[in-house]
């Protein structure tokens, strides 16, 4: 993969080269309008386009890094063993309670209780 670091909100982070060069073009967009905006709005208007502007920003890099996060719990979510990814699939999915989930395996709700927290943790440290 070829990541570009990029820096989002005081951080370094690491993204694929799209994404980098997405947000660069939606940067300079940015940055155009902003131009554009000073040259033809009054003092008090322009301070609420100004205003507005690093929110803009901040959402375009909020839902880029959103959807590198889904990417990246889709493909560890696939990388699962197959019982991990049904025990997934019955409680997110098909949103089976605990109970319901162990009866289906033949375990107890504590078990799949555990099993949950144990993917959920893997999960999360395969998304961070």
């Amino acid at each position: 993969m070829n990541d570009t670091v990029v820096t989002y909100q005081g951080q370094q982070v690491s993204v694929p080269k799209e994404v980098a060069d997405f947000l660069e073009r939606d940067r300079r967009r940015m940055r155009a309008q902003y131009k554009r905006d000073q040259r033809h709005l009054s003092k008090r208007n322009f301070e609420t386009v100004l205003s507005s502007y690093g929110d803009a920003e901040r959402v375009t890099e909020d839902v880029a890094l959103k959807n590198l996060q889904l990417e990246t719990l889709r493909e560890a979510v696939a990388g699962l063993e197959e019982r991990e990814r049904e025990l997934i699939f019955l409680r997110y999915d098909k949103e089976l309670s605990m109970e319901e989930i162990g009866r289906r395996l033949g375990v107890s709700r504590m078990a799949i209780s555990k099993r949950l927290r144990t993917l959920n943790r893997k999960l999360n440290r395969a998304v961070s």
